[in-house]
């Protein structure tokens, strides 16, 4: 089986959580009101389901987008970070959206939820 693109090291994973850190988590937490999440975890069940059914329907589809959102509930209107994915397809050389495919979210929180990589 061949490598996937853009394996990174452990190293490499660290630093990109140590710049965000430095970069981001401040604005995060403030716009928060509280310590925002850091990250996202789905099993590799749900994650090899997800992508069954997104091939099963939507034929074109390529690969994933995943994008940074903001789940609110009326017991904490400001939310936390999370991570969902949706399905794209290649059109006119650009990997694009696809628009009203189902897209995936509510995977697990960090525990704590500001803890940084490694957990």
């Amino acid at each position: 089986m061949p490598t996937p693109r853009g394996i990174i090291s452990a190293e490499e994973a660290k630093k990109l959580s140590d710049n965000w850190t430095e970069l981001r988590a401040r604005a995060n937490n403030n716009a928060a009101g509280q310590p925002d999440n850091r990250s996202s975890w789905y099993s590799l069940d749900d994650m090899q389901n997800f992508l069954n059914y997104i091939k099963d329907n939507n034929k074109s589809v390529n690969g994933l987008r995943f994008y940074l959102g903001v789940q609110t509930s009326k017991a904490d209107p400001k939310g936390m970070t999370t991570v969902f994915m949706v399905p794209t397809q290649e059109k006119d050389g650009k990997n694009i959206d696809i628009e009203g495919a189902d897209g995936m979210d509510n995977g697990e929180i960090g525990d704590p939820p500001s803890a940084n990589y490694p957990q």
